[in-house]
Protein backbone atom coordinates (compact mmCIF):
# COMPACT_ATOMS: atom_id res chain seq x y z
CA UNK A 1 0.00 0.00 0.00
CA UNK A 2 2.66 2.68 0.54
CA UNK A 3 4.32 1.56 -2.83
CA UNK A 4 1.22 2.19 -4.47
CA UNK A 5 0.72 5.40 -2.45
CA UNK A 6 4.37 6.39 -3.29
CA UNK A 7 3.87 5.54 -6.93
CA UNK A 8 0.31 7.73 -7.00
CA UNK A 9 2.84 10.94 -5.49
CA UNK A 10 5.21 10.42 -8.24
CA UNK A 11 3.10 10.35 -11.14
CA UNK A 12 1.15 13.43 -9.71
CA UNK A 13 4.23 15.68 -9.31
CA UNK A 14 5.62 14.87 -12.36
CA UNK A 15 2.15 15.99 -14.12
CA UNK A 16 2.36 19.45 -15.50
CA UNK A 17 -0.80 21.32 -14.98
CA UNK A 18 -1.90 23.46 -18.15
CA UNK A 19 -0.96 27.28 -18.09
CA UNK A 20 -3.14 29.19 -15.70
CA UNK A 21 -4.89 26.11 -13.98
CA UNK A 22 -4.49 26.18 -10.36
CA UNK A 23 -3.69 22.77 -8.63
CA UNK A 24 -7.22 23.28 -6.83
CA UNK A 25 -8.58 23.12 -10.62
CA UNK A 26 -6.86 20.07 -11.48
CA UNK A 27 -8.10 17.91 -8.36
CA UNK A 28 -11.46 16.15 -7.31
CA UNK A 29 -11.42 14.38 -4.30
CA UNK A 30 -14.08 12.48 -2.88
CA UNK A 31 -15.40 9.57 -1.19
CA UNK A 32 -17.20 7.45 2.57
CA UNK A 33 -16.20 6.05 5.92
CA UNK A 34 -18.64 3.26 6.29
CA UNK A 35 -19.73 1.29 9.33
CA UNK A 36 -21.40 -1.83 8.62
CA UNK A 37 -22.50 -4.55 11.47
CA UNK A 38 -24.73 -7.26 10.99
CA UNK A 39 -26.75 -9.96 12.97
CA UNK A 40 -28.39 -13.32 12.27
CA UNK A 41 -32.17 -13.57 12.29
CA UNK A 42 -32.53 -17.39 12.01
CA UNK A 43 -31.51 -21.11 13.17
CA UNK A 44 -32.37 -22.84 10.12
CA UNK A 45 -30.43 -20.98 7.05
CA UNK A 46 -26.54 -22.05 7.97
CA UNK A 47 -25.24 -25.62 7.22
CA UNK A 48 -26.07 -26.56 10.66
CA UNK A 49 -29.25 -25.55 13.07
CA UNK A 50 -28.16 -22.88 14.80
CA UNK A 51 -26.80 -18.51 14.49
CA UNK A 52 -29.44 -16.69 15.85
CA UNK A 53 -28.07 -13.52 17.00
CA UNK A 54 -24.19 -13.99 15.74
CA UNK A 55 -22.90 -11.58 14.28
CA UNK A 56 -22.10 -12.09 11.09
CA UNK A 57 -20.80 -8.73 10.14
CA UNK A 58 -18.22 -6.28 11.51
CA UNK A 59 -17.09 -4.21 8.66
CA UNK A 60 -15.17 -0.52 8.46
CA UNK A 61 -14.70 0.84 4.74
CA UNK A 62 -12.83 3.51 3.42
CA UNK A 63 -13.48 4.46 0.04
CA UNK A 64 -10.94 7.51 -1.42
CA UNK A 65 -11.80 8.49 -5.21
CA UNK A 66 -8.92 10.95 -6.67
CA UNK A 67 -9.59 12.21 -10.35
CA UNK A 68 -6.64 14.13 -11.91
CA UNK A 69 -7.61 16.92 -14.84
CA UNK A 70 -3.88 18.08 -15.86
CA UNK A 71 -5.76 19.94 -18.77
CA UNK A 72 -9.32 19.78 -20.76
CA UNK A 73 -8.47 16.75 -22.21
CA UNK A 74 -7.01 14.72 -20.32
CA UNK A 75 -8.68 13.03 -17.18
CA UNK A 76 -6.26 10.32 -14.66
CA UNK A 77 -8.67 8.56 -11.99
CA UNK A 78 -8.09 6.44 -9.01
CA UNK A 79 -11.19 4.96 -6.79
CA UNK A 80 -10.00 2.67 -4.05
CA UNK A 81 -11.59 0.95 -0.86
CA UNK A 82 -9.99 -0.09 1.93
CA UNK A 83 -11.84 -2.46 4.21
CA UNK A 84 -11.29 -4.11 7.56
CA UNK A 85 -13.61 -6.92 8.45
CA UNK A 86 -13.73 -6.78 12.21
CA UNK A 87 -13.59 -10.69 13.03
CA UNK A 88 -10.11 -11.80 14.01
CA UNK A 89 -8.68 -14.63 12.21
CA UNK A 90 -6.38 -16.41 14.79
CA UNK A 91 -6.64 -19.59 14.98
CA UNK A 92 -3.09 -20.41 16.56
CA UNK A 93 -1.26 -19.23 18.80
CA UNK A 94 1.63 -17.89 15.76
CA UNK A 95 -1.41 -16.45 14.56
CA UNK A 96 -1.80 -13.70 17.67
CA UNK A 97 1.99 -12.77 16.11
CA UNK A 98 0.52 -11.41 12.90
CA UNK A 99 -1.67 -8.44 12.37
CA UNK A 100 -2.96 -9.67 9.12
CA UNK A 101 -4.65 -12.52 11.28
CA UNK A 102 -5.83 -10.33 14.60
CA UNK A 103 -7.53 -7.76 12.54
CA UNK A 104 -7.91 -8.62 8.60
CA UNK A 105 -8.48 -6.16 5.92
CA UNK A 106 -8.18 -6.23 1.97
CA UNK A 107 -7.87 -3.42 -0.39
CA UNK A 108 -9.94 -3.25 -3.56
CA UNK A 109 -9.01 -1.10 -6.74
CA UNK A 110 -12.01 -0.52 -7.95
CA UNK A 111 -11.27 1.92 -10.63
CA UNK A 112 -7.56 3.13 -12.04
CA UNK A 113 -8.10 4.17 -15.22
CA UNK A 114 -6.91 7.79 -17.62
CA UNK A 115 -9.28 9.37 -20.45
CA UNK A 116 -8.24 10.88 -23.48
CA UNK A 117 -10.61 13.68 -25.54
CA UNK A 118 -10.32 14.26 -28.68
CA UNK A 119 -7.80 11.32 -29.89
CA UNK A 120 -6.88 11.76 -33.78
CA UNK A 121 -10.73 13.03 -34.24
CA UNK A 122 -12.38 15.78 -32.05
CA UNK A 123 -15.29 13.51 -31.48
CA UNK A 124 -12.97 10.28 -30.71
CA UNK A 125 -12.71 9.59 -27.03
CA UNK A 126 -10.23 7.00 -25.47
CA UNK A 127 -10.52 5.41 -21.69
CA UNK A 128 -7.79 2.51 -20.78
CA UNK A 129 -7.37 0.86 -17.60
CA UNK A 130 -9.32 -0.70 -14.30
CA UNK A 131 -12.58 0.14 -15.66
CA UNK A 132 -16.91 -0.60 -14.64
CA UNK A 133 -18.87 -0.31 -17.37
CA UNK A 134 -22.35 -0.07 -16.83
CA UNK A 135 -24.61 -0.63 -19.62
CA UNK A 136 -28.50 -1.03 -19.98
CA UNK A 137 -31.70 1.33 -19.04
CA UNK A 138 -33.18 -0.49 -15.68
CA UNK A 139 -31.99 -0.61 -12.19
CA UNK A 140 -29.60 -4.01 -11.39
CA UNK A 141 -31.80 -6.14 -14.02
CA UNK A 142 -29.71 -5.77 -16.69
CA UNK A 143 -29.73 -8.73 -18.88
CA UNK A 144 -27.54 -6.52 -21.61
CA UNK A 145 -25.02 -5.59 -19.18
CA UNK A 146 -22.19 -8.02 -19.41
CA UNK A 147 -18.69 -6.33 -19.38
CA UNK A 148 -17.93 -6.76 -15.74
CA UNK A 149 -19.41 -9.75 -13.95
CA UNK A 150 -21.79 -8.82 -10.98
CA UNK A 151 -19.45 -9.06 -7.11
CA UNK A 152 -22.80 -10.08 -5.25
CA UNK A 153 -20.35 -11.09 -2.18
CA UNK A 154 -22.60 -8.13 -0.08
CA UNK A 155 -26.30 -9.55 0.28
CA UNK A 156 -27.83 -6.39 0.40
CA UNK A 157 -26.01 -4.78 -1.92
CA UNK A 158 -26.59 -5.61 -5.96
CA UNK A 159 -25.09 -2.90 -7.41
CA UNK A 160 -21.46 -3.90 -6.99
CA UNK A 161 -19.43 -5.34 -9.92
CA UNK A 162 -16.11 -7.23 -10.42
CA UNK A 163 -14.22 -4.44 -12.51
CA UNK A 164 -11.32 -5.51 -15.00
CA UNK A 165 -8.54 -3.89 -17.16
CA UNK A 166 -10.64 -2.82 -20.54
CA UNK A 167 -10.02 -0.48 -23.38
CA UNK A 168 -12.65 1.66 -24.81
CA UNK A 169 -13.47 4.16 -27.49
CA UNK A 170 -16.41 6.33 -27.99
CA UNK A 171 -17.56 8.46 -31.17
CA UNK A 172 -19.92 11.49 -30.91
CA UNK A 173 -20.58 11.31 -34.87
CA UNK A 174 -23.85 13.22 -34.03
CA UNK A 175 -25.95 14.88 -31.57
CA UNK A 176 -28.26 12.41 -31.75
CA UNK A 177 -26.16 9.39 -31.66
CA UNK A 178 -22.91 7.79 -29.61
CA UNK A 179 -21.07 5.05 -30.52
CA UNK A 180 -18.83 2.62 -28.08
CA UNK A 181 -17.03 -0.49 -28.29
CA UNK A 182 -15.09 -2.17 -25.83
CA UNK A 183 -12.29 -4.51 -25.66
CA UNK A 184 -12.05 -6.37 -22.11
CA UNK A 185 -8.56 -9.06 -22.95
CA UNK A 186 -9.22 -11.19 -19.58
CA UNK A 187 -12.44 -13.00 -18.22
CA UNK A 188 -13.23 -12.67 -14.46
CA UNK A 189 -15.71 -14.29 -13.19
CA UNK A 190 -18.88 -13.06 -10.99
CA UNK A 191 -17.98 -13.11 -7.17
CA UNK A 192 -20.19 -15.11 -5.00
CA UNK A 193 -21.90 -14.70 -1.60
CA UNK A 194 -20.68 -16.83 1.30
CA UNK A 195 -23.57 -18.69 1.60
CA UNK A 196 -22.79 -19.90 -2.11
CA UNK A 197 -20.79 -23.02 -0.57
CA UNK A 198 -23.80 -24.44 0.58
CA UNK A 199 -25.27 -25.34 -3.04
CA UNK A 200 -22.36 -28.04 -2.83
CA UNK A 201 -22.61 -29.42 0.56
CA UNK A 202 -23.99 -32.08 1.97
CA UNK A 203 -26.10 -32.05 5.07
CA UNK A 204 -26.21 -34.86 7.42
CA UNK A 205 -29.37 -35.76 10.29
CA UNK A 206 -28.81 -35.79 14.16
CA UNK A 207 -27.92 -38.70 14.11
CA UNK A 208 -24.59 -37.89 12.15
CA UNK A 209 -26.17 -40.28 9.20
CA UNK A 210 -25.85 -38.95 5.61
CA UNK A 211 -29.49 -36.81 4.65
CA UNK A 212 -29.22 -35.18 1.73
CA UNK A 213 -26.38 -34.77 -1.33
CA UNK A 214 -26.41 -31.53 -4.02
CA UNK A 215 -29.24 -31.94 -6.61
CA UNK A 216 -27.26 -32.81 -10.04
CA UNK A 217 -28.83 -31.04 -13.45
CA UNK A 218 -29.90 -34.60 -14.49
CA UNK A 219 -33.64 -35.73 -16.44
CA UNK A 220 -36.39 -37.02 -13.94
CA UNK A 221 -35.64 -40.49 -14.91
CA UNK A 222 -31.82 -40.48 -14.21
CA UNK A 223 -33.11 -39.01 -10.75
CA UNK A 224 -35.08 -41.45 -10.00
CA UNK A 225 -32.04 -44.18 -10.76
CA UNK A 226 -29.96 -42.03 -8.96
CA UNK A 227 -32.28 -41.91 -5.98
CA UNK A 228 -32.73 -45.91 -5.67
CA UNK A 229 -28.87 -46.42 -5.94
CA UNK A 230 -28.43 -44.42 -2.98
CA UNK A 231 -31.50 -45.18 -1.03
CA UNK A 232 -30.40 -49.18 -1.23
CA UNK A 233 -27.04 -47.57 0.79
CA UNK A 234 -26.76 -47.21 4.68
CA UNK A 235 -26.95 -43.16 4.99
CA UNK A 236 -25.46 -43.79 8.30
CA UNK A 237 -22.37 -45.58 6.63
CA UNK A 238 -21.30 -42.98 4.18
CA UNK A 239 -19.12 -40.48 5.09
CA UNK A 240 -18.74 -37.48 2.95
CA UNK A 241 -15.15 -36.33 2.57
CA UNK A 242 -15.66 -32.08 2.50
CA UNK A 243 -17.07 -31.84 -1.35
CA UNK A 244 -14.57 -29.82 -3.71
CA UNK A 245 -16.06 -27.67 -6.38
CA UNK A 246 -13.24 -26.59 -9.19
CA UNK A 247 -13.72 -24.25 -11.25
CA UNK A 248 -12.71 -24.51 -15.18
CA UNK A 249 -9.99 -21.59 -16.17
CA UNK A 250 -11.68 -20.32 -19.50
CA UNK A 251 -8.20 -19.71 -20.31
CA UNK A 252 -5.85 -16.43 -21.32
CA UNK A 253 -5.85 -16.66 -25.23
CA UNK A 254 -6.50 -13.12 -27.27
CA UNK A 255 -9.68 -15.68 -28.66
CA UNK A 256 -11.11 -15.77 -25.03
CA UNK A 257 -11.17 -12.22 -24.68
CA UNK A 258 -14.58 -10.55 -24.85
CA UNK A 259 -15.63 -7.86 -26.73
CA UNK A 260 -18.77 -5.53 -26.81
CA UNK A 261 -20.12 -2.57 -29.26
CA UNK A 262 -23.61 0.07 -28.86
CA UNK A 263 -25.33 2.61 -30.57
CA UNK A 264 -26.99 5.06 -28.13
CA UNK A 265 -29.67 7.39 -30.22
CA UNK A 266 -31.31 10.29 -28.39
CA UNK A 267 -34.58 10.63 -30.04
CA UNK A 268 -36.39 13.32 -27.67
CA UNK A 269 -38.13 11.87 -24.65
CA UNK A 270 -37.07 8.42 -25.96
CA UNK A 271 -33.47 7.00 -25.75
CA UNK A 272 -32.72 4.28 -27.67
CA UNK A 273 -29.75 1.35 -27.00
CA UNK A 274 -28.22 -1.30 -29.72
CA UNK A 275 -25.67 -3.48 -28.46
CA UNK A 276 -23.30 -6.71 -29.25
CA UNK A 277 -21.60 -8.39 -26.43
CA UNK A 278 -19.05 -11.50 -27.11
CA UNK A 279 -17.67 -13.33 -24.22
CA UNK A 280 -19.02 -15.83 -21.65
CA UNK A 281 -21.60 -15.95 -18.88
CA UNK A 282 -20.03 -14.76 -15.47
CA UNK A 283 -21.43 -17.36 -13.31
CA UNK A 284 -20.83 -20.52 -13.31
CA UNK A 285 -22.38 -23.59 -14.54
CA UNK A 286 -22.75 -27.34 -13.27
CA UNK A 287 -20.53 -29.26 -15.73
CA UNK A 288 -19.40 -32.59 -14.03
CA UNK A 289 -19.87 -34.33 -10.92
CA UNK A 290 -16.91 -37.87 -9.98
CA UNK A 291 -17.90 -39.49 -6.66
CA UNK A 292 -15.30 -42.13 -5.39
CA UNK A 293 -16.48 -44.54 -2.50
CA UNK A 294 -13.59 -46.64 -0.49
CA UNK A 295 -14.36 -48.73 1.92
CA UNK A 296 -13.46 -47.82 5.51
CA UNK A 297 -10.82 -50.18 7.30
CA UNK A 298 -11.50 -49.18 11.00
CA UNK A 299 -14.98 -49.27 10.11
CA UNK A 300 -16.95 -52.62 8.38
CA UNK A 301 -19.61 -51.71 6.23
CA UNK A 302 -19.10 -48.17 5.71
CA UNK A 303 -17.55 -46.25 3.16
CA UNK A 304 -15.48 -42.91 2.75
CA UNK A 305 -16.95 -40.94 -0.28
CA UNK A 306 -15.33 -38.19 -1.78
CA UNK A 307 -17.38 -36.04 -4.33
CA UNK A 308 -15.72 -33.76 -6.72
CA UNK A 309 -17.58 -31.26 -9.46
CA UNK A 310 -16.62 -29.05 -11.74
CA UNK A 311 -18.10 -25.68 -12.98
CA UNK A 312 -17.36 -23.46 -15.98
CA UNK A 313 -18.20 -20.70 -17.47
CA UNK A 314 -20.48 -20.82 -21.21
CA UNK A 315 -19.52 -19.05 -23.97
CA UNK A 316 -22.02 -16.47 -25.16
CA UNK A 317 -22.82 -13.56 -27.76
CA UNK A 318 -25.82 -11.24 -26.43
CA UNK A 319 -27.95 -9.05 -29.11
CA UNK A 320 -29.62 -6.24 -26.88
CA UNK A 321 -32.13 -3.20 -26.80
CA UNK A 322 -32.93 -1.00 -24.50
CA UNK A 323 -34.95 1.86 -24.00
CA UNK A 324 -36.05 4.12 -21.28
CA UNK A 325 -38.70 6.76 -22.39
CA UNK A 326 -39.90 10.23 -20.47
CA UNK A 327 -43.73 10.45 -20.50
CA UNK A 328 -44.34 14.23 -19.57
CA UNK A 329 -47.94 14.11 -20.88
CA UNK A 330 -48.61 10.96 -18.37
CA UNK A 331 -47.81 12.85 -15.08
CA UNK A 332 -43.58 13.01 -15.80
CA UNK A 333 -43.86 9.07 -15.28
CA UNK A 334 -40.55 7.15 -16.48
CA UNK A 335 -40.65 4.16 -18.91
CA UNK A 336 -37.69 1.67 -19.17
CA UNK A 337 -36.77 -1.73 -20.68
CA UNK A 338 -33.94 -4.15 -22.07
CA UNK A 339 -34.34 -7.11 -23.63
CA UNK A 340 -31.06 -9.23 -24.68
CA UNK A 341 -30.93 -12.41 -27.16
CA UNK A 342 -28.88 -15.07 -26.44
CA UNK A 343 -27.10 -17.49 -28.07
CA UNK A 344 -25.32 -19.78 -26.01
CA UNK A 345 -22.56 -22.54 -25.99
CA UNK A 346 -24.08 -25.72 -25.45
CA UNK A 347 -23.02 -27.40 -21.89
CA UNK A 348 -23.53 -31.23 -21.00
CA UNK A 349 -23.49 -32.27 -17.85
CA UNK A 350 -21.35 -35.51 -16.58
CA UNK A 351 -21.85 -37.74 -13.46
CA UNK A 352 -20.02 -40.93 -12.47
CA UNK A 353 -19.80 -42.62 -9.49
CA UNK A 354 -17.01 -45.18 -8.74
CA UNK A 355 -16.65 -47.90 -5.79
CA UNK A 356 -12.95 -49.01 -5.59
CA UNK A 357 -12.46 -49.10 -9.15
CA UNK A 358 -15.72 -50.14 -10.34
CA UNK A 359 -17.81 -47.91 -12.18
CA UNK A 360 -21.54 -48.13 -10.98
CA UNK A 361 -22.91 -44.81 -12.43
CA UNK A 362 -22.63 -43.36 -15.70
CA UNK A 363 -24.34 -40.45 -16.25
CA UNK A 364 -25.15 -37.12 -18.91
CA UNK A 365 -27.85 -34.70 -19.70
CA UNK A 366 -27.48 -31.42 -21.43
CA UNK A 367 -27.81 -29.12 -18.64
CA UNK A 368 -27.76 -25.87 -21.26
CA UNK A 369 -28.91 -26.09 -24.47
CA UNK A 370 -27.21 -24.27 -27.13
CA UNK A 371 -31.19 -23.05 -28.64
CA UNK A 372 -31.14 -19.32 -28.12
CA UNK A 373 -32.91 -17.61 -25.36
CA UNK A 374 -34.60 -14.09 -23.97
CA UNK A 375 -33.85 -12.86 -20.94
CA UNK A 376 -35.39 -9.33 -20.07
CA UNK A 377 -36.67 -6.47 -18.36
CA UNK A 378 -39.59 -4.09 -18.20
CA UNK A 379 -40.53 -1.44 -15.72
CA UNK A 380 -41.73 2.29 -14.81
CA UNK A 381 -40.86 4.64 -11.83
CA UNK A 382 -42.87 7.53 -10.37
CA UNK A 383 -42.10 10.36 -7.94
CA UNK A 384 -44.82 11.86 -6.47
CA UNK A 385 -45.09 15.84 -5.45
CA UNK A 386 -44.98 14.57 -1.42
CA UNK A 387 -41.97 12.24 -1.43
CA UNK A 388 -43.38 9.05 -2.41
CA UNK A 389 -41.05 7.49 -4.80
CA UNK A 390 -42.75 4.15 -7.13
CA UNK A 391 -40.31 1.81 -9.01
CA UNK A 392 -42.00 -1.47 -10.32
CA UNK A 393 -40.28 -4.02 -12.86
CA UNK A 394 -41.21 -7.43 -14.42
CA UNK A 395 -37.58 -9.51 -14.98
CA UNK A 396 -37.52 -12.65 -16.66
CA UNK A 397 -34.42 -14.50 -15.88
CA UNK A 398 -32.54 -13.63 -12.79
CA UNK A 399 -28.91 -12.46 -12.54
CA UNK A 400 -27.24 -15.79 -12.62
CA UNK A 401 -30.10 -17.48 -14.57
CA UNK A 402 -28.85 -19.03 -17.87
CA UNK A 403 -31.41 -21.65 -19.70
CA UNK A 404 -29.75 -24.57 -17.70
CA UNK A 405 -31.75 -27.09 -16.10
CA UNK A 406 -33.29 -24.67 -13.54
CA UNK A 407 -34.53 -22.51 -16.21
CA UNK A 408 -35.32 -19.28 -16.43
CA UNK A 409 -38.06 -17.55 -14.01
CA UNK A 410 -40.12 -15.02 -13.81
CA UNK A 411 -40.24 -11.87 -11.02
CA UNK A 412 -41.83 -8.87 -9.90
CA UNK A 413 -39.50 -6.59 -8.31
CA UNK A 414 -40.76 -3.13 -6.44
CA UNK A 415 -39.43 -0.78 -4.20
CA UNK A 416 -41.14 2.27 -2.58
CA UNK A 417 -39.87 4.91 -0.83
CA UNK A 418 -41.24 8.11 1.13
CA UNK A 419 -39.28 10.85 2.34
CA UNK A 420 -39.50 13.14 5.30
CA UNK A 421 -38.63 16.78 6.63
CA UNK A 422 -36.97 17.79 3.63
CA UNK A 423 -35.28 13.90 2.48
CA UNK A 424 -33.92 13.95 6.29
CA UNK A 425 -35.99 10.77 6.78
CA UNK A 426 -36.86 8.04 4.20
CA UNK A 427 -38.71 5.13 4.83
CA UNK A 428 -37.83 2.17 1.71
CA UNK A 429 -39.66 -0.90 1.31
CA UNK A 430 -38.38 -3.49 -1.81
CA UNK A 431 -39.03 -6.79 -2.53
CA UNK A 432 -38.40 -9.28 -5.29
CA UNK A 433 -41.06 -11.73 -5.80
CA UNK A 434 -40.49 -15.17 -7.81
CA UNK A 435 -43.95 -15.20 -9.69
CA UNK A 436 -43.22 -18.95 -11.50
CA UNK A 437 -42.94 -20.80 -8.33
CA UNK A 438 -45.25 -17.93 -6.29
CA UNK A 439 -43.69 -19.30 -2.70
CA UNK A 440 -40.54 -17.85 -2.32
CA UNK A 441 -38.99 -13.98 -2.51
CA UNK A 442 -37.41 -11.55 -1.15
CA UNK A 443 -38.45 -8.63 1.38
CA UNK A 444 -36.30 -5.87 2.31
CA UNK A 445 -37.07 -2.90 5.10
CA UNK A 446 -34.84 0.12 5.11
CA UNK A 447 -34.97 3.09 7.01
CA UNK A 448 -32.20 5.73 6.85
CA UNK A 449 -31.35 9.52 8.57
CA UNK A 450 -29.57 11.78 8.07
CA UNK A 451 -28.51 13.17 11.19
CA UNK A 452 -26.17 16.28 9.86
CA UNK A 453 -25.35 17.08 6.17
CA UNK A 454 -23.62 14.21 4.73
CA UNK A 455 -23.48 12.29 7.71
CA UNK A 456 -26.95 9.34 7.75
CA UNK A 457 -27.20 6.14 10.16
CA UNK A 458 -29.22 3.47 8.41
CA UNK A 459 -31.49 0.42 9.36
CA UNK A 460 -32.16 -2.42 7.18
CA UNK A 461 -31.60 -6.18 6.21
CA UNK A 462 -33.32 -8.85 4.44
CA UNK A 463 -35.96 -12.05 4.78
CA UNK A 464 -35.62 -14.73 2.29
CA UNK A 465 -39.24 -16.14 1.81
CA UNK A 466 -39.52 -19.99 0.57
CA UNK A 467 -38.40 -23.55 2.22
CA UNK A 468 -35.21 -24.71 2.15
CA UNK A 469 -35.73 -27.82 1.19
CA UNK A 470 -37.50 -27.61 -2.41
CA UNK A 471 -40.73 -29.67 -2.70
CA UNK A 472 -40.58 -33.46 -3.44
CA UNK A 473 -42.47 -35.16 -6.35
CA UNK A 474 -42.53 -39.21 -6.17
CA UNK A 475 -40.25 -38.93 -3.14
CA UNK A 476 -37.22 -36.61 -4.28
CA UNK A 477 -36.32 -33.26 -5.84
CA UNK A 478 -35.08 -32.67 -9.59
CA UNK A 479 -32.55 -29.25 -10.00
CA UNK A 480 -35.33 -27.11 -11.46
CA UNK A 481 -37.45 -27.52 -7.68
CA UNK A 482 -34.68 -25.35 -6.10
CA UNK A 483 -36.39 -22.52 -4.42
CA UNK A 484 -34.81 -19.42 -5.64
CA UNK A 485 -34.26 -17.69 -2.40
CA UNK A 486 -35.74 -20.67 0.09
CA UNK A 487 -32.42 -22.65 -0.40
CA UNK A 488 -29.86 -21.93 1.95
CA UNK A 489 -27.47 -20.94 -1.05
CA UNK A 490 -29.35 -17.45 -1.18
CA UNK A 491 -28.15 -16.50 2.23
CA UNK A 492 -29.38 -15.82 6.03
CA UNK A 493 -31.90 -13.30 7.32
CA UNK A 494 -30.23 -10.81 8.74
CA UNK A 495 -30.33 -6.85 10.49
CA UNK A 496 -28.21 -4.27 9.61
CA UNK A 497 -26.56 -1.03 11.04
CA UNK A 498 -24.46 1.12 9.22
CA UNK A 499 -23.13 4.79 9.66
CA UNK A 500 -21.36 6.72 6.75
CA UNK A 501 -20.04 9.91 5.92
CA UNK A 502 -19.52 11.21 2.43
CA UNK A 503 -17.65 13.80 0.87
Amino acid sequence: MRSFATALLVAFLFTSPARGQSLADMIDFSGYIESDTRMILDNYRGLNPGGFGDLELNRNEVNLRLGINPNDQVRAVVDTRLRYFGFSQAEQLPDLIERAKVDPYSIYLDEAYFAARGVIFSNLDLRIGRLIQNWGAVDQFNPTDNLNSRDLSDPLDFTKKVPNQMVEMSLYPAEWIDLTVVWVPVFKPAQLPPSANLAFAVEYDQAGCFKKAPIPPLSRPQMAELVDYFGSLDPCSMHFIDPQVRVLDPGRNIADSQAAAKAKLYLGPLDITLSYYYGRFGFPAAYTAVAYATPRMDEPGAQDIEYIAEVTYPRMQVAGLDFTYSADWLFGMGFMGEIAVIFPEQVDFGLRAFRGKALEIDMAHTNIPSDPFVKGTFGMDYSLPFGLYLNVMYVHGFFDEFNDMYGLHDYLVAATEFKFFDDELAFRLAGVWDITQRETGTFTPTVTWVIVPSVEIQATGIYFIGDVDPPETDGFSTYDQKWRFGQKAAGRNVASLRGRITW
